[in-house]
């Protein structure tokens, strides 16, 4: 096996583990899928995967949905995948590669901030106009919006089911439209599209193995074990500018 295939693999396989984990393991995917391709085009590889995830995660979780919240934040999200799709459409290799590892290692760093500081901008009556922009904005381009987006809705002070099944709903939605975006500026080819059905068994594996093990195991070493590799991969991403 090639060794392009397996990190091909190995990305899409994180991918399922991490609709059963906590927040931050999907800051790793696209750092994997940029060792195979490391420029924008890991983006079309991933987000369609993401997609039939989301499409599998919605048909679990469809009650309680905050419909209100989603009717607000979903127009400016779309607002800011537009912007990040701007950004993308030509966007020189290296420098993407710098933007995301820089993106990935901030967003790593307010999620230690987080953990013994409130972040007060999330609390105030106007949170959804700067969370939607923002969250649309990283998510299209360094896929990383999932800890932001998790920040926002725990401040709504929704319960459990509510909260998860609106942040479901809220994902899929902004995939399907990163996935229209990708396509419209032709970063989505019959390359990436191959290399996606190539993910698809790793895909479902993970997300089976990860609905049997990740709540049998302690939240807290996970947690510190899926930074780790966030670093690492972020890192990596930086060491590769200029190469």
């Amino acid at each position: 096996m090639e060794p392009s295939t397996i990190f091909i693999l190995l990305a899409c396989f994180i991918t399922g583990i991490s609709k059963f984990s906590v927040g931050g393991m999907g800051m790793v995917i696209l750092p994997l899928m940029m060792l195979v391709f490391p420029g924008p085009e890991a983006l079309a590889v991933i987000v369609p995967l993401y997609c039939l995830t989301d499409m599998v995660a919605i048909s679990t979780y469809r009650k309680n949905i905050n419909w209100g919240l989603l009717i607000k934040l979903l127009p400016l999200c779309a607002v800011g995948v537009l912007g990040g799709a701007i950004m993308l459409k030509g966007i020189d290799t290296q420098l993407f590669i710098t933007v995301v590892g820089i993106t990935i290692l901030l967003l790593l760093l307010l999620s230690f901030w987080l953990d013994y500081f409130p972040l007060p901008v999330f609390t105030n009556k106007y949170a959804v106009w700067i969370a939607g922009p923002v969250v649309g904005f990283i998510s299209m381009v360094a896929n990383a919006a999932g800890p932001l987006m998790g920040l926002f809705l725990l401040e709504q002070k929704m319960e459990k089911q509510a909260f998860v099944s609106t942040r479901c709903w809220f994902f899929m939605t902004t995939n399907l439209l990163k996935l229209i975006a990708l396509a419209s500026i032709g970063l989505i080819n019959i390359d990436t599209i191959e290399m996606s059905l190539v993910g698809i068994p790793a895909l479902l594996l993970g997300m089976w193995i990860g609905y049997l093990i990740v709540d049998r195991l302690p939240q807290r070493q996970f947690k510190i074990l899926v930074r780790i590799a966030i670093s690492i991969s972020a890192l990596n991403l930086l060491f590769l500018k200029g190469k």
